[in-house]
């Protein structure tokens, strides 16, 4: 019988082989260091896709909208905190915009906006109980210097509030050199009862299909871009009758669905001017006259020589047209733009708080005659 006893003591136990000198290479290579390295680059790229995804949120053509009806903001202010710390979609979104938000002058801006956000909201209408608009605006897609109320009304029938953005990421064909144009992005968004505001500005579409409070549609998004929004249903904000609407941009840029164009122009200078001005003295007009008697031939043949000079005489440019190229920006503004020395006053997202409490036609006539200082003359 062959009896082997062990006596290890773990005491003895090294925490790891002593390289030896003559072992391959290869095996002393320090594989802490790579495990290292391997985990600072996964982290490296895990940040780096954090920061598209944050900045994709807010570079979006049309603005990300919350849109709920939560009957007292001030008591569901740490529901909407829970919500944009734990939700990324909420934490994102660009423009907060609650209706029946309950709130009386004597509650301040600072106390209701969450730190990312910066709030305004329409004046105290007077009721004891409900009404009340409030916009919150996320700082990393818009800061406040680039916010300007338009329009602000507060009765008991309606309750407006316009406001025009400028926010850091603004397509091309939403930028424009005028005060009012009909290129500018508008977004009315509000709680409109049984109003309907297509039957006042009919080029607008309605993106909110499917019942808000029970099964009636209460809670309206109209943009003049069909198919720029889809609307998801989030839960009411505490006991609130009302779901939350949460619009999710779906606007395709006109530069990503449209192929540029390309196009022959007659440059003009002065010296192809002056050059067309000699050719045009040298000619022999007698030669026409003596040719016909007819004053349709003689037209005709004058008409087509001067082109034929024209065309010899003028320069042509090829040039290419994008679909998003306002047709005001020309070459002296273009060049300002890509340099960088024109800035536009303000943005031309506009967008519009509403709460309707009156419906039928009394209340499209009243939102009629509310928007039309609002809206654009182009779109009534």
């Amino acid at each position: 019988m062959l009896c082997i006893s062990l006596n290890i003591h773990s005491t003895h136990l090294k925490p790891s082989l002593t390289p030896d000198p003559r072992w391959p290479t290869e095996i002393l290579r320090s594989q802490g260091k790579q495990r290292t390295r391997r985990k600072e680059k996964a982290s490296r790229e895990a940040s780096r896709h954090q920061e598209q995804a944050e900045d994709s949120a807010h570079r979006a053509p049309l603005p990300s909208i919350l849109l709920p009806n939560v009957q007292s903001l001030d008591n569901k202010l740490n529901n909407l905190r829970a919500r944009i710390k734990f939700q990324r979609d909420i934490r994102d979104c660009n423009l907060l915009c609650f209706t029946e938000s309950w709130l009386n002058p004597a509650v301040s801006n600072h106390a209701i906006q969450p730190a990312e956000f910066f709030s305004d909201r329409t004046a105290d209408s007077g009721k004891s109980r409900g009404g009340g608009v409030c916009v919150m605006v996320n700082n990393s897609w818009c800061n406040n210097a680039n916010v300007v109320t338009l329009a602000h009304s507060c009765s008991p029938k309606l309750e407006l509030l316009a406001l025009k953005f400028r926010p850091f990421y603004l397509p091309q064909e939403f930028t424009s050199f005028q005060a009012q144009h009909r290129d500018a992005a508008l977004i009315v968004v509000g709680d409109f009862n049984s109003a309907n505001l297509k039957r006042a500005v009919p080029n607008l579409y309605q993106h909110v299909t499917f019942p808000t409070r029970g099964n009636r549609t209460l809670d309206h998004c109209y943009t003049p871009y069909k198919d720029s929004y889809k609307a998801l249903a989030h839960p009411p904000f505490g006991k609130s009758a009302h779901a939350a609407i949460f619009l999710l941009p779906k606007y395709k840029q006109r530069l990503k669905w449209e192929a540029p164009v390309q196009r022959e122009v007659v440059r003009w200078t002065d010296q192809s001017v002056a050059a067309l001005q000699d050719a045009l003295d040298d000619a022999d007009w007698d030669m026409f006259q003596r040719r016909t008697d007819d004053v349709s031939e003689f037209t005709e043949a004058v008409v087509g020589f001067i082109g034929k000079l024209v065309d010899d005489t003028i320069p042509r440019l090829t040039i290419k047209k994008f679909p998003n190229q306002k047709p005001w920006v020309d070459h002296p503004r273009g060049s300002e733009l890509q340099r960088g020395d024109h800035q536009p006053e303000h943005g031309r997202v506009q967008v519009c708080g509403i709460r309707s409490a009156q419906g039928g036609e009394g209340g499209d006539a009243t939102l009629r005659e509310e928007t039309r200082d609002t809206v654009p003359a182009e779109w009534l």
